[in-house]
């Protein structure tokens, strides 16, 4: 019962916490088990929860043992289905038995029950994959060899992939893989049982990748992040992709990934140009305070947009203050707490998720509460109720639309008062495109 009241929560929580949640394949997930599912870990606490919530059916989840460190957590969190698994780096300088943890394992996917494992073992916030420990696989095939009633056991590949797994009202792309059956590497299993593990652990990392956008090393994401940002839209113009946007944004991204590989072997010192040309053009922008220079850089358009959405910015002021005043406060607290508990990026989704899930109807019902006070009656209560999450969801696309316009405004200034630095701009973030553009054209001349 505690899991299932805690799932609708949950789902409610990641509906508000994400601005866009999108499924790619979900009706390759089974309904029921035996079943493994097995993920990249980029988001803690958040990874779990995002895939749970796609799983009709409960699911089990393997966690650290050190999680479970007083006779409290032991007891909350066997209810949430969590089973305890020790890892070597917890105890670097002592004997630890997973024998439980696997006779626990066996027995649910005996049951036709599903677990939910990250084969990584640690979380790292980066657009890669780790090493893969083999515990998935020698579980799935102990399993198998137990018990005739996880005969069929799948094992489920799932990839994560956010836009920024620290920041509230991101995006989150769920990529589900094909279903991999146990049972055809059975025999071989019987026969060379460590080969045969190292060989599925090995299928299990080749079919991940697949689902991921994989960059080998920080500064190569963060290339691939200035690329995306300068020639993403431009690259899906030239290059229509019939799916919908982010499955589209998922497979030009892995081909920027793929590409900027490319060059980085065999023409290592034109990226690094392109790569300081990026980063001072992405410094003069912040010394004028600008996040992107826009697409549509006529200044009569960008006036005609600029008069428009202030207008209309002015005119909605109001609902604006009235969702701010109502609102801040629920916002607020989970980016203070998160700010408090840790400093590692990772962690701060889901405690974030975790303490809004609180702090939003706690301080809802205390509002309404002092608004019965002095405004008893059920109609005004009830509406008063309904406009706070409303009101809410429209101070976050007025701020945001209200960055977005100041940002034209700082690009009109430039433009109306001729300052050279605009044209300087303009000129160099062409030269990049077509620097881009002739790249893209030579590696299609030879990948086809």
């Amino acid at each position: 019962m505690l899991y299932l009241v805690l799932k609708l929560i949950l789902r409610i929580g990641l509906w508000v916490f994400f601005r866009r949640f999108e499924v790619r394949n979900r009706h390759l997930m089974p309904k029921r088990g035996p079943l493994l599912v097995v993920a990249n870990h980029p988001n803690t606490f958040m990874d779990p929860i995002v895939i749970a919530s796609l799983l009709g059916q409960q699911v089990y989840f393997i966690a650290k043992s050190t999680v479970f460190d007083s006779p409290l957590k032991k007891w909350l969190l066997h209810r949430m289905n969590l089973i305890p698994i020790h890892r070597r780096e917890d105890m670097p300088d002592g004997a630890f038995d997973n024998a439980q943890t696997f006779r626990t394992s066996y027995q649910a996917l005996a049951a036709h029950k599903t677990l939910l494992i990250f084969p990584e073992g640690n979380s790292f916030n980066e657009r890669r994959l780790r090493k893969l420990k083999t515990g998935t696989a020698r579980m799935a095939f102990g399993a198998v060899e137990n018990s005739a009633d996880a005969a069929d056991l799948l094992i489920l590949p799932v990839g994560l992939n956010y836009s920024d797994p620290t920041r509230f009202r991101g995006e989150v792309f769920v990529n589900v893989g094909k279903p991999i059956a146990v049972a055809p590497y059975l025999e071989q299993y019987r026969q060379d049982g460590v080969a045969t593990v190292t060989a599925l652990t090995a299928q299990l990392r080749l079919q991940l990748e697949k689902l991921i956008v994989v960059t080998p090393s920080n500064d190569e994401d963060e290339l691939v992040r200035q690329i995306e940002q300068l020639y993403k839209e431009r690259l899906a113009a030239q290059t229509p992709i019939e799916a919908p946007r982010h499955i589209r944004d998922f497979l030009l991204t892995r081909a920027i990934v793929k590409s900027l590989a490319h060059f980085i072997k065999t023409q290592p010192q034109r990226v690094e140009n392109l790569r300081k040309k990026i980063a001072h053009y992405n410094r003069q922008l912040q010394s004028l305070d600008l996040q992107h220079l826009p697409t549509v850089e006529e200044k009569h358009v960008l006036l005609q947009q600029s008069i428009a959405k202030t207008l209309l910015l002015a005119t909605t002021i109001p609902l604006y203050l009235y969702g701010l005043l109502n609102n801040y406060l629920a916002y607020i607290i989970p980016s203070k707490v998160a700010d408090a508990l840790t400093e590692a990026a990772e962690f701060r989704a889901p405690i974030m998720l975790s303490v809004g899930i609180f702090s939003f109807p706690v301080l809802y019902a205390v509002q309404a509460a002092v608004l019965w006070q002095f405004v008893p009656g059920k109609v005004y209560l009830l509406l008063y109720l309904i406009s706070l999450p409303l009101s809410g969801f429209f101070t976050l696309r007025y701020w945001n639309a209200l960055q977005h316009v100041r940002s034209q405004w700082l690009l009109l200034r430039l433009f109306l008062t001729k300052n050279p630095m605009a044209e300087r701009l303009k000129k160099k973030r062409q030269e990049i495109l077509e620097e881009l553009d002739q790249a893209r054209v030579e590696y299609l001349q030879q990948f086809g």
